[in-house]
């Protein structure tokens, strides 16, 4: 009998919560689709496309930011699921009935690996593409801008911080005079002047080829100094998409790079060659990112998954909770940030979750109990002495 019941609440458990992950993604979609809405919306205003390119650039985006939020989705829908359960007293009476916080986790893992499914398909098989076909057609949209609408003579915005300016358009598509000022990043400036250009459209998408020139690059320091560097060039080809300053016309990014590219790259891509670092952060991030959802649900089994009485009991493990989740995120994210100049610190990514995984099943299982050795740690005893010092 009991074993039912328990069976019944694993089903409820994982349908609870995989219906609130199914709802707080839809809302934190909706709130992505604003932003990445607001981001190319100068495309419609500014450069003239349709509302139909402008909703497919916007689709395009998403599932490269949804691999990214579903796992944090996630962490917040089961964290309001266990603690609705708690504070309903439903964890209680399961216990009182013959669970345990171990029964707890097997609907909790069943979820997370629902979750781990999601992101890896999203990461491997449809965000890589989609970033693609994201920077072909928006280059397409302002090659398309650069040669009919871009009025001569006129200094034009082609998204903030990136102006372009030519002085006349000659016939067969030249461009003359061009000035293109990209102070996106600061304090990092680009200015390039050239004396003639032509767009350019290929496999690879659309380009700008620009003869006769010169690259000016101006870094402002934190002392305040100005740092100026100039490059001469007789032919140069800029990237219309304008989304990476990295990548050169013809190649592609890091996230736009299949996985089996990634584990078998072509060593004599000169683009890789020099960006070695982010290829392989792209690599990792991407295989490492689908489990992370389990070490959040064990975060969240650990401080909620057991029986507790009290508001105030509650609100310390429900921020118990959220600080281990910060504290994981904050991890993931440093180690994924370094690994580009430090090469051999990508084993951080998978020991991040595999550690909070293992303790926390040490934990819930009572193999180990972190509660009693830090009582008894130095730590714990000077922290003691301190209140009684006082008195």
């Amino acid at each position: 009998m009991t074993f039912n019941r328990v069976s019944l609440f694993d089903r409820y458990l994982f349908r609870q919560v995989v219906l609130t992950f199914v709802g707080m993604l839809i809302a934190m979609t909706a709130v992505i689709v604003c932003v990445v809405a607001l981001q190319e919306l100068d495309v419609v205003t500014n450069q003239g496309a349709a509302l139909a390119t402008f909703a497919v650039l916007t689709v395009l985006n998403m599932p490269q930011m949804l691999s990214v939020v579903a796992p944090i989705a996630f962490f917040l829908a089961l964290l309001m699921t266990l603690n609705r359960l708690s504070a309903e007293s439903e964890i209680v009476v399961v216990n009182a009935s013959g669970g345990s916080p171990m029964g707890l986790l097997r609907p909790v893992m069943a979820a997370a690996l629902v979750v781990s499914l999601l992101v890896a398909v999203l990461g491997h098989l449809i965000a890589p593409p989609a970033q693609k076909a994201w920077r072909f057609l928006i280059s397409d949209v302002r090659a398309d801008l650069l040669a009919t609408v871009v009025r001569e003579g006129a200094f034009s915005s082609l998204q903030e911080g990136l102006t372009f300016h030519m002085r006349a358009r000659e016939p067969g598509g030249i461009l003359t005079d061009i000035m293109i000022a990209d102070t996106r990043d600061y304090p990092h400036e680009t200015i390039y002047f050239a004396q003639r250009g032509t767009v350019v459209r290929g496999e690879q998408g659309a380009f700008l080829s620009v003869d006769d020139g010169v690259i000016q690059r101006r870094t402002v320091s934190t002392s305040g100094r100005v740092n100026t560097a100039f490059l001469y060039f007789d032919s140069y080809s800029i990237d219309l998409s304008f989304t990476d300053r990295a990548t050169a016309p013809g190649y592609l990014k890091p996230s736009e790079r299949s996985t089996a590219y990634l584990l078998n790259p072509d060593e004599d891509d000169a683009f890789f060659v020099s960006q070695r670092g982010r290829f392989l952060a792209e690599l990792h991030n991407r295989i490492a990112l689908p489990f992370y959802p389990f070490a959040f649900a064990m975060i969240i089994a650990l401080a909620l998954g057991t029986p507790h009485s009290g508001r105030a009991g509650r609100a310390k493990r429900v921020l118990a909770a959220i600080g281990g989740g910060a504290v994981v995120l904050g991890a993931q994210f440093g180690a994924s940030s370094i690994i580009p100049s430090a090469h051999f610190s990508w084993p951080l990514l998978y020991l991040i979750p595999l550690a909070v995984v293992v303790l926390g099943w040490l934990a819930i299982s009572r193999r180990i109990d972190f509660v009693s050795i830090a009582q008894r740690s130095p730590l714990m005893g000077k922290a003691k002495a301190l209140p009684q010092a006082a008195e």
